[in-house]
């Protein structure tokens, strides 16, 4: 029995700080990888093509909208002759090392058209040795391609999902024996740059309340999934892999594409409307060499936002949140 192709389907912008990691592991299981680079200037698309089971398509659309992005990726992949399993994952998210040891391996390889499996987060916290997971959520990120179903379930401009797939539960599945695992939060900076760009595109894009913004994109955010110790058998070591897998991640650099992504648009928007975003920190002005031009008022409202943060779910603080909507924060 011929097993079916399996598919990595991966957006990129500038991704060199874990790219190495990404390919190197995945390339030890994917018959393509399918890479859709995004104007990358940092050394991506030279360090993706050194891979031989890349395949590098342009995403030429200088805005973010991962609706557009994973449709340009898939139908990529469905001109792939034959069966195949299409496996969406970003940059920063590999297979926990451990993945073909287990029965909801097997069960995927063995799959049949239609059917979908879900997936859990192990978010690599930055000590390298534990990891947050949730207890509840997971993510549709594989897909047994029927070549037929449209990419339109929870499809958007902003975390939209990666695959096509029914909504039809008796072709669920979900993955227990091992995990996905997340490497965003290994670089603290990287992470704070990236809540602010989402703050500012999910603005920009859907004009949600300012308060709604912070809560969801702080990078004060105190996360409430349990955290567990990271299991040896998770993490690609040298002994059985030939390579370290935290060797191959970037967790220093300080300089990130989505401050410049913000600076080029800043002028698009009037002062008053920009200095209400809750995107101002230090790190942002500093390094980047801006004016902190807000009002007593927005700086007020920012680090109220802040300082309450770890408290978000405490009953007055969303009184206060609902009231600072309702006068257009």
């Amino acid at each position: 029995m011929i097993r079916p192709f399996l598919i990595c389907l991966t957006p990129v912008r500038n991704e060199a700080w874990v790219l190495p990691a990404f390919l190197k592991t995945t390339s030890l299981w994917a018959d393509y990888i399918i890479i859709a680079d995004q104007h990358s200037t940092d050394g991506s698309r030279e360090i993706a093509s050194s891979y031989p089971k890349v395949i590098l398509v342009d995403n030429d659309n200088l805005d973010f909208n991962e609706a557009e992005r994973q449709s340009l990726l898939i139908n990529k992949a469905r001109k792939i002759a034959g069966d195949k399993i299409l496996f969406g994952l970003d940059a920063d998210e590999i297979l926990s090392a451990n993945f073909m040891e287990t029965n909801d391996w097997q069960k995927i390889l063995n799959s049949k058209s239609g059917d979908v499996f879900w997936f859990k987060w192990a978010e690599i916290r930055p000590d390298k040795k534990t990891y947050w997971e949730s207890k509840t959520v997971y993510f549709p990120w594989v897909f047994h391609d029927d070549g037929k179903e449209p990419h339109k379930n929870y499809v958007r401009n902003m975390h939209s999902m990666r695959i096509p797939y029914p909504l039809d539960e008796k072709q669920m599945y979900y993955v227990n024996d091992f995990r996905v695992l997340h490497l965003s939060y290994l670089n603290s900076a990287r992470m704070r740059a990236k809540s602010r760009f989402y703050q500012f595109v999910d603005w920009s894009l859907n004009k949600r309340s300012i308060v709604s913004l912070s809560r969801q994109y702080s990078p004060y955010t105190i996360k409430e999934e349990p955290v567990h110790d990271l299991p040896a058998n998770f993490i690609y070591s040298e002994n059985k892999f030939g390579f370290n897998l935290f060797d191959l991640v970037d967790t220093i650099s300080e300089k990130f594409w989505f401050d410049e992504y913000i600076i080029k648009r800043l002028p698009n928007y009037s002062t008053k409307e920009i200095n209400k975003l809750n995107i101002w920190e230090d790190e942002f002005i500093n390094n980047n060499h801006l004016t902190d031009n807000r009002n007593l008022i927005n700086k007020l409202l920012h680090s109220y936002l802040t300082h309450t943060q770890r408290h978000k779910r405490n009953i007055v603080i969303k009184a206060i949140d609902k009231l600072l909507k309702k006068i257009h924060y």
